[in-house]
């Protein structure tokens, strides 16, 4: 590993060095620190193996060793961070750090900041991945339902489909138990062979969901741990339409076996 580089993000100090490979690895506490995650310990949790390693600093006394992240898990724990500044981070790591990292093997922070910095132009691929994390983020943030773990399995799938670049190696670091919501009540009935309105009438009595005022079916705190709620359009008044997971099937067949309920499962 070449020595540690220290730059300035805001009021961060981020520190960074280049493996054999000329790759970037960062502090993963300055990482924390400037997208606002308190426990650099908890975030570090939800990356891969690959996403993250050990570096050593200068300390008085001897070299100490410290948690570094690569480029993947940079942008894994920005996609975590709910902090303004994290979308500043993004583009300021994209545009200016990276690619003079690469260029040179060095970063040479400005002496005092620039009213109008200058961006490098990122590539286009670097675009496509960034527009999909930051969609993603956004539908985590802001549509009720939609989880994180989800969101960002479907981030992974779409830049796998627009880029053609592998995400396998980054779904190992997401839950791997929870498949994503992607059923109607119409496709979870063809699995049992129910119409999609008795099997409604199933999912409500296993108090997975209830009818509104408006006919319209909502979730119910049960619910949400198999199923998401997708407006139908943009509109903040737009309908939701109920997704499942394959494995709430599950839920109705021991309910029906352990009560009077009748699923016509198994």
């Amino acid at each position: 590993m070449h020595p540690l580089a220290h730059f300035n993000f805001e009021a961060h100090r981020i520190r960074v060095s280049l493996d054999e490979r000329r790759e970037p690895w960062f502090v993963a506490a300055d990482i924390c620190a400037a997208l606002g995650l308190t426990d650099s310990r908890d975030a570090l949790d939800c990356l891969g193996d690959d996403e993250q390693g050990v570096g050593t600093t200068d300390t008085p006394g001897a070299p100490e060793k410290v948690a570094t992240v690569n480029e993947a898990g940079v942008y894994r724990l920005v996609f975590t961070s709910r902090v303004a500044e994290s979308e500043r981070f993004k583009r300021w790591l994209a545009h200016e750090v990276l690619p003079t990292l690469r260029e040179t093997g060095s970063y040479t922070a400005p002496d005092a900041p620039s009213p109008q910095p200058r961006l490098a132009p990122a590539s286009p691929l670097q675009d496509q991945v960034l527009a999909h994390l930051e969609v993603a983020r956004t539908l985590a943030s802001f549509v009720p339902g939609h989880k994180p773990e989800l969101a960002a399995a479907h981030a992974l799938d779409a830049i796998q489909t627009d880029t053609g670049l592998s995400m396998e190696p980054h779904r190992k670091g997401l839950s791997t138990a929870v498949p994503p919501a992607r059923l109607t009540a119409m496709q979870l009935g063809q699995r049992v062979g129910l119409s999609a309105p008795k099997m409604n009438l199933r999912l409500e009595a296993c108090g997975l969901q209830r009818q509104a005022a408006s006919g319209e079916w909502e979730l119910t705190d049960a619910g949400w741990e198999y199923a998401e709620a997708v407006p139908l359009s943009p509109d903040e008044h737009s309908i939701c339409e109920l997704l499942w997971r394959p494995d709430v099937l599950g839920v109705l067949e021991d309910a029906a076996r352990s009560s009077a309920i009748s699923v016509g499962l198994g």
